[in-house]
């Protein structure tokens, strides 16, 4: 087994399971550190200004992910399970 298809039966595992809300609490507050820390840092090397615009992308890209990871939690990931329930793929 090649490391690409070890990257993604990793993926297929972590995916094929539903989140808990204290995953989607963490993704929320790693998500709000990181930010902080990116328009602290930009702040400081490139300006204000920059910082708000850094800032600004990294929680839409945050915001997106956490509306996807929430909406996968409540629904569950049925489309990477095969027909007998097994959550692996088969190449």
């Amino acid at each position: 087994m090649g490391i690409i298809e070890r990257f993604e039966d990793e993926y297929i595992d972590v995916s094929s399971g539903r989140a808990t809300l204290r995953e989607l609490l963490e993704l929320a507050v790693g998500a709000i550190v990181f930010v902080v820390v990116a328009a602290g840092l930009t702040d400081f090397l490139l300006g204000r200004t920059e910082a708000y615009a850094v800032a600004g992308i990294l929680v839409v890209i945050f915001v997106v992910t956490l509306i996807s990871q929430a909406y996968w939690a409540v629904t569950g990931r049925a489309d990477y399970e095969d027909e007998d329930g097994d959550e692996s793929r088969e190449s």
